[in-house]
């Protein structure tokens, strides 16, 4: 659903967007939970609720603290539409103010309640992490797969789909081809002018992977500096912002 007036972006930008934040770098280390919509949907709106009623006490305590520097809660209160009539920008200041907080405190709530040893979860099919992520650069993947029927087929992954049931997803093997009939003890090389074959994934009993070719080496994965300290950053982002608006 897209938000179709200025109120409903406005609701949107403050209750969705921060608890969208954290649900985003929550599953990146968390593993995926077969969840109705309701429950996710629930989760994300509380959220956002909890970070912009941080981001709303700050501004209303800088408020306090030096007038003008966001806006006045009790006037906006008591006028609503007269206040923003007349306050416009500095409606708007407070509203992008109110958003950025709550994202940065969410990013900063995000990382203070995930152990620092919690490595990122890839929400990918185990095809996918086999034939693709694990092969090493320079190597290819070759397949034997072995049907439901006992028929084995052996060729070079070349394509396949990533449908979340395995059943819906069909694999491409490219040439060499070779076919094992059950029972057979060795298998028939198709002729080199078959290049590739399409198997179903409903017919797929196991596959085994051989990574052939000489691997070249990776370079090793560096965690940023950012990355490192996204806590201490978000809540040094969020000075700052109070800062600024303190400036005002």
């Amino acid at each position: 659903m897209v938000p179709s007036t200025v109120t409903a972006v406005v609701v949107f930008l403050l209750l969705v967007t921060p608890g969208l934040v954290f649900e985003l770098l929550w599953q990146r280390t968390r593993p995926r939970r077969d969840e109705s919509t309701f429950v996710e949907v629930s989760r994300v709106v509380l959220t956002g609720v909890v970070f912009t009623g941080g981001a709303a006490v700050t501004l209303v305590v800088l408020e306090a603290a030096a007038s003008g520097s966001a806006i006045d809660v009790v006037d906006l209160l008591r006028d609503g539409s007269q206040y923003v009539t007349e306050h416009p920008a500095h409606v708007l200041r407070s509203v992008v103010a109110v958003v950025v907080l709550a994202v940065l405190y969410g990013v900063a709530g995000h990382d203070l309640l995930t152990p620092a040893s919690t490595r990122r979860i890839a929400h990918e099919t185990a095809w996918h992490t086999a034939f693709s992520r694990m092969a090493a650069p320079g190597v290819r993947p070759y397949l034997s797969v072995q049907l439901k029927d006992g028929t084995t087929i052996t060729g070079y992954s070349a394509a396949y789909s990533t449908e979340p049931d395995p059943a819906k997803r069909d694999l491409l093997l490219s040439a060499p081809l070779a076919i094992r009939s059950p029972g057979e003890s060795e298998a028939h090389q198709l002729d080199v002018s078959w290049q590739v074959m399409a198997v179903s994934g409903a017919e797929i009993s196991t596959i085994a992977a051989a990574y052939v070719g000489t691997a070249r080496p990776a370079a090793r994965p560096r965690r940023r500096w950012v990355s490192r300290h996204r806590w201490q950053v978000a809540l040094v982002a969020a000075a700052v912002v109070v800062v600024l608006l303190l400036g005002r």
